[in-house]
């Protein structure tokens, strides 16, 4: 019996993951279940490499695992990293001047293809950091990073200056992207570049029409990805742009989910059709 979603592409954080960062059992087992069914699975993530080891070790994806929001992809089975754009230098620094110049309460973090970069760290990007897998390096300026290349900024806001930050993403002429990637980060990304991209660029590669893939995330970051895929799923604790985005919406990242969708939609055709045949 064949699938009719033969690839299943997860966010990490919010969605596959719980609040504790962790990947509960019963998802981890749908994934396994799901792949012996014939299905391909792999992560879609804003974290970095570094970030993201410890969950690609742990599920073992079968395609290229999109990083950094689609700025970069991961092949498990070549163990390599392959950039896919990075921000030009002057474009970075006139932004990132920009940035600093609105005078808003904010950290900036700036991702480079093996290490993130901050001038300081205060009690919301503290408070949001994954100590088990975030490597942040404290430098004194930016400037220092002059022959490195940028992958994205992140900024971390709290509700009202996130509000400032989508105003004055409007004003920016440069040729970049501008995606909220969590209720607290905003991130300045090359330009062209998303989770629906680069998952368009590995369906291509690998010959997987849209129309089989499915798709499930939790914030905006994810909503490029949940558009291209043939069915998409939102969790229940998503945006409301997510949730009213995708074309279901399944329990919550602490409620398993991944698993929800797995079962009663990614195999609920194949259990129907192996009862049918006996």
């Amino acid at each position: 019996m064949t699938l009719a979603y033969r690839l299943l592409v997860s966010d990490i954080d919010g969605t596959i993951a719980n609040r504790a960062k962790e990947i509960a059992d019963v998802n981890r087992r749908a994934v396994s279940l799901y792949r012996q069914s014939g299905g391909q699975f792999t992560l879609a993530t804003g974290r970095s490499y570094a970030e993201a080891k410890r969950f690609i070790n742990l599920l073992n994806p079968d395609l290229p695992v999109i990083l950094c929001n689609g700025a970069v992809l991961y092949d498990p089975s070549s163990d390599r990293l392959t950039p896919i754009a990075v921000l030009q230098r002057d474009v970075a620094a006139d932004v990132l001047k920009q940035l600093t110049g609105l005078r808003l309460n904010i950290d900036i973090f700036v991702y480079t293809s093996d290490a993130v970069y901050a001038t300081q760290v205060g009690p919301l990007a503290q408070a949001g950091m994954d100590s088990e897998d975030f490597h942040l390096e404290i430098i004194e300026s930016f400037d220092l990073l002059a022959e490195v290349p940028w992958i994205k900024f992140v900024v971390v806001a709290d509700h009202e200056e996130m509000k400032q930050l989508h105003a004055w993403s409007k004003t920016v002429t440069h040729d970049v992207e501008f995606v909220q990637s969590s209720d607290h980060y905003f991130e300045v990304l090359p330009p062209n570049i998303s989770k629906g991209a680069a998952l368009a660029r590995i369906a291509e590669e690998r010959g997987i029409p849209s129309r089989q893939i499915a798709t499930i995330g939790d914030h905006l970051n994810d909503l490029s990805m949940l558009r291209m895929a043939g069915l998409s799923a939102a969790v229940a604790n998503a945006h409301p742009h997510v949730l009213q985005t995708a074309d279901i919406v399944v329990p919550s990242n602490d409620e398993g989910g991944v698993a929800y969708l797995i079962h009663q939609h990614l195999l609920k055709d194949m259990k129907i059709q192996t009862q049918a045949a006996r």
